[in-house]
């Protein structure tokens, strides 16, 4: 049976801070993978390094960019099983999301809105976790509590379903070594 990943990390960023301040979020960024290795890793974020915008849908490389740069960050990676038709599934929207690229943007008003508990929708427009959250809702992967937009990043370690594969540093994902065992 395949597996996705949710790689869930709080880097040392100005944003992640300042999400971790208002919320007090352990977690305050949520990616989706693919892949064990992650290397095959989605998400919406910064599209250049160093401005927090404009931001979008990325592809996301473990060892380059913010992750390359906070090693130290707390994470925690969860595994989900599923079946081959919903991984499919999941591998083909990431396919049509990366096609259209750059008509995908961060969505900082709706970030704003979920923080006040208010679920909403604004095409074209996600933040980390709502799309991470949206995803597998769509392809049938999970079901949530609530609405993707109202799903913060360490929603997703209390959700059934999922196992914990690694909770530590970031640096972990150095290519050389092997994945530690689940903590």
């Amino acid at each position: 049976m395949p597996s996705v990943y949710i790689l869930l990390t709080r880097t040392d960023t100005l944003f992640a801070r300042l999400l971790h301040g208002l919320g007090g979020n352990k977690y305050t960024h949520a990616s989706l993978a693919l892949d064990r290795d992650l290397v095959r890793m989605y998400s919406f974020a910064r599209r250049y390094q160093p401005f927090m915008l404009p931001g979008g849908f990325i592809r996301e490389d473990i060892h380059a960019g913010v992750f390359g740069r906070c090693g130290g960050a707390d994470s925690l990676l969860l595994e989900l099983p599923v079946s081959r038709a919903t991984y499919e599934a999941i591998e083909r929207q990431m396919t049509v999301m990366a096609s259209a690229g750059s008509c995908w943007d961060y969505d900082v008003l709706g970030l704003a809105l979920a923080g006040l508990g208010i679920p909403h929708v604004r095409p074209g427009k996600y933040f980390c976790s709502q799309f991470v959250a949206d995803v597998l809702e769509r392809t049938g992967a999970l079901t949530l509590p609530c609405h993707p937009s109202l799903i913060r990043p360490e929603d997703f370690a209390r959700m059934p379903g999922f196992r914990v594969v690694y909770r530590g540093p970031l640096a972990w994902a150095d290519r050389h070594r092997p994945l530690p065992a689940a903590a």
